[in-house]
């Protein structure tokens, strides 16, 4: 009757909340009140009875759904915190399973201060500890993995290591579960079936078989019975916790949010129809996009179920134990490849561990397990692709605005964000991290780049590396480091930063290491997409040392932003091209664009194009390109092109034009009147073409490009790099084809040369006075100005009526 108390239940409770805290050094009197040191050889012995499920060889009947709040896919914790209400004993089993000699240690390393001393044996016992928990510490140990501010680094960094594999559980359940979960005999459908499992976890175990009707080889998936209860009870015990942590500890993140989070995956896994699902989607959304370089393996939809789901075989080797020169190739195929699941088809497979990615013979990369994604909001992923296009244009002033977007700050934080000083050391951090080379090659940056800085301080020592050195570089980076927070925070707030003195930069510290402890949360989808991209990066890194992820980003980025005409694609790629307020194009970026655009298409179109062995990638792009920039519709893409043009042509025109009448605009002259008005007229209508700074640099854009297109006319680089990226022959071959489409951008090419040139009048019109020579030029500008719109009106209205007629 106890156990059913309300105090019981909160007692129940706060056993859990005591393995909770443990990873975090927390220690009472109260809480030692619930444990017990066990022996470490009766805790070894005893640990794998400690397992949630099944490893007896015994045959037993396959159940599912037994003794579970909820069924597969259907994760509801307001059903299992009914369900489990009525079961305190149950609940309270299992929390006595968590509580194990690790508890025990930790407390005992606090009150013997051997802390430090021990982190490494205490890490490796925690991998132990959740290995044997079960699935769902299993998977949320793996997501911890990447969250240190959930768990001390110390512990997180040992979590990396930990695997997903456990004792298979009998084969003849297995034999049972297929033909149950099927309707079939074995022997009618499969020529071959392993009697052992390929590979067990702890959901599931793999079969090798092959089927009779076709030959074909296939993997068999069987889930491992009673896991639905198992992790149902998990996930009850840790959401039930999580509000009270989260107080204790001060934490911005919604924990409570984070369970609900893990939970709806772990849950979603449990229904292997989901997950077939998934794979042909993915499969298809690639092909529909052009990624003939990626895949997943191809489902036998009349061999799965709720529980077993057949795929065809698949060979390969993990991406990262392979030696092939093709693994950089395949990496960036790989990025894409999520890049287009985050930003794109808004489904993220979320467990891409190096044994879920295969080269395969050909060449090509497979993506295994989609038992566990997610689906990203647009909203979401026009954030992300803001954010990745401020991280390649390097404007870092508008990183946290998307901070905000991207749920890492509160709304209601983003002041407390800009006056902390973090932005400048977020933009020093990003512009180490963009350069590549993963943490070793920032730092490596980062230390050469003091020992420049810090040239003065350092020039008594012989060797810049000796210990003495190094203590003396870290304190002047850490000093530095924290002025330039500082200085940057005391110029957002008001205060004079030029005139800011020691007690200033220390007071402001202190302010900021005070105030800024929870801005920062850390949002539910982070964890996966986090996931995704450090195991790319790992792979990556380990082929290329200088393999940087931001600027593989890039030709993802380029495909996307020169494609999607949605406002907030607009706005990123205007940024991007034109800089933060600006209104000059920046060829280099243009110049990148292209490239990367090519460069997407070309590796992830098939294994050939990829290599270089084909063409078929860059046929695609200029394909693709002219399907923007030769659109029979206006699109941005197009419409900031005409504009560019145009502005430029107006530019050209009238250089050529003025060159020979500048004496006639340089003449002196007294005024006589009507006798000099027309005179007058003439020199005011030449000022209103003149050539000016912003013209100027429309023409030297003018004489880049054009060197460019001319190919070897030229010997800079840049103009040598930009030819290569624009294919003009297959251009103009793609333009042929697409003789309505030219006539009507002919014309919206008219608009906007007008507009220009109206809008170039009025601008030189804006502010002068209306007496004398500036009163006839205001006259001219305007009365030229309307005469252009109503000229670009009649150019609009023509474009309407070939569009009414198509």
């Amino acid at each position: 009757m106890a156990l059913s108390s309300p105090r019981a239940s909160t007692a129940a409770r706060a056993l859990l909340l005591l393995l909770l805290s443990s990873l975090s050094q927390e220690h009472s009197a109260v809480k030692a009140a619930f444990t017990s040191s066990p022996s470490k050889s009766a805790t070894s012995t005893n640990r794998h009875h400690h397992l949630h499920y099944a490893t007896s060889t015994k045959s037993t009947s396959p159940t599912y759904g037994i003794d579970a709040p909820y069924k597969e896919a259907n994760y509801d914790p307001h059903a299992a915190a009914e369900y489990y209400k009525d079961r305190p004993i149950e609940s309270f089993y299992r929390l006595t399973q968590l509580l194990v000699d690790l508890r025990v240690d930790s407390i005992l390393d606090a009150k013997l201060d051997r802390e430090e001393e021990l982190v490494d044996q205490r890490s490796e016992e925690l991998l132990e500890l959740i290995s044997d928990l079960g699935p769902t510490f299993i998977k949320i140990g793996q997501a911890l993995s990447t969250r240190t501010d959930l768990l001390p680094a110390k512990y997180s960094k040992g979590l990396t290591g930990l695997q997903d594999a456990v004792p298979p559980f009998s084969a003849e359940l297995g034999r049972q579960v297929i033909e149950s979960e099927l309707n079939i005999k074995i022997d009618d459908v499969f020529s071959e079936l392993s009697l052992q499992p390929v590979a067990s976890a702890s959901i599931g175990q793999v079969y090798r078989g092959r089927l009779r009707s076709t030959g074909e080889e296939v993997a068999v998936k069987v889930q491992r019975p009673a896991v639905l209860s198992n992790v149902a009870l998990d996930l009850h015990m840790l959401r039930s916790l999580a509000p009270m942590y989260q107080k204790s500890k001060e934490i911005n993140t919604d924990l409570e949010g984070l369970v609900d989070a893990w939970g709806e995956g772990f849950v979603n896994e449990l229904d292997y129809r989901a997950e077939a699902r998934y794979t042909i989607e993915f499969s298809k959304a690639m092909k529909e996009r052009g990624l003939g370089s990626v895949f997943a393996p191809e489902v036998v939809e009349e061999l799965s179920s709720i529980h077993v789901l057949t795929t065809k075989w698949v060979d390969g080797q993990r991406l990262a134990d392979s030696d092939a020169d093709d693994v950089p190739r395949l990496c960036g195929v790989a990025l894409n490849a999520y890049l287009t699941m985050l930003l794109d088809t808004g489904t993220l497979h979320c467990d891409p561990h190096p044994g879920n990615l295969l080269r395969t013979p050909d060449g090509r990369l497979c993506i295994l397990d989609f038992g566990m994604v997610i689906n990203v909001p647009e909203d979401l992923q026009l954030s992300l692709l803001e954010f990745i296009a401020d991280l390649n244009a390097k404007n870092y002033e508008d990183v946290p605005d998307d901070l905000v977007k991207l749920q890492f700050v509160p709304a209601n934080k983003i002041d407390e964000l800009r006056e902390s000083g973090l932005t400048i050391a977020i933009a020093n951090m990003l512009s180490l991290a963009a350069e590549g080379g993963g943490p070793k090659g920032a730092m490596k940056r980062m230390v050469e780049q003091n020992k420049e800085k810090f040239a003065d301080a350092l020039k008594d020592f012989d060797d810049l590396d000796s210990k003495e050195a190094t203590e003396v570089r870290q304190r002047l980076f850490r000093e530095d480091w924290k002025r330039q927070m500082a200085e940057d925070a005391l110029s957002r707030s008001g205060s004079e930063a030029s005139t800011s003195t020691t007690v200033d930069v220390v007071t402001k510290i202190e302010e900021m290491q005070e105030q800024n402890a929870d801005v920062f949360a850390i949002p539910d989808y982070f964890v996966y997409m986090s996931r995704a991209f450090s195991t790319l990066e790992g792979i990556g890194l380990s082929s290329d040392p200088n393999y940087s992820i931001l600027q593989e980003c890039y030709p993802y980025l380029a495909k996307r932003l020169l494609t999607d005409d949605s406002p907030r694609a607009r706005g990123a790629l205007k940024m991007l091209i034109y800089g933060k307020d600006g209104d000059e194009l920046d060829l280099s970026k243009v110049e990148e664009l292209s490239k990367g655009f090519e460069s997407y298409t070309s590796s992830t179109s098939s294994v050939m194009s990829g290599r270089g062995q084909s063409n078929e990638g860059r046929n695609a792009a200029v394909e693709q390109l002219a399907n923007v920039l030769l659109s029979e519709d206006s699109n941005y893409v197009q419409d900031l092109v005409l504009h560019e043009s145009a502005v430029a042509f107006d530019a050209t025109i009238r250089e050529a034009f003025l060159s020979p009448l500048e004496p006639l605009r340089q003449l002196q002259l007294p005024s006589l009147g009507p006798l000099t008005l027309p005179l007058d007229l003439a020199k005011t209508a030449l000022e209103l073409q003149a050539i000016n700074d912003s013209d100027h640099k429309k023409l030297e854009n003018v004489r880049i490009l054009t060197d460019a297109l001319t190919k070897g006319r030229s010997t800079d680089a840049f103009t040598s790099q930009l030819s290569t990226s624009v294919d003009v022959p297959r251009l103009l071959q793609e333009a042929n084809k697409r003789q309505r489409a030219l006539a009507r951008i002919g014309l919206r090419f008219g608009g906007s040369l007008t507009n220009a040139q109206a809008k170039r009048l009025r601008d030189r019109a804006t502010g002068v006075k209306t007496k004398g020579d500036d009163a006839i030029r205001e006259i001219l500008a305007n009365r030229g100005a309307e005469t252009l719109e109503a000229l670009a009106e009649v150019l609009s209205s023509l474009d309407s009526g070939l569009a009414k007629g198509k």
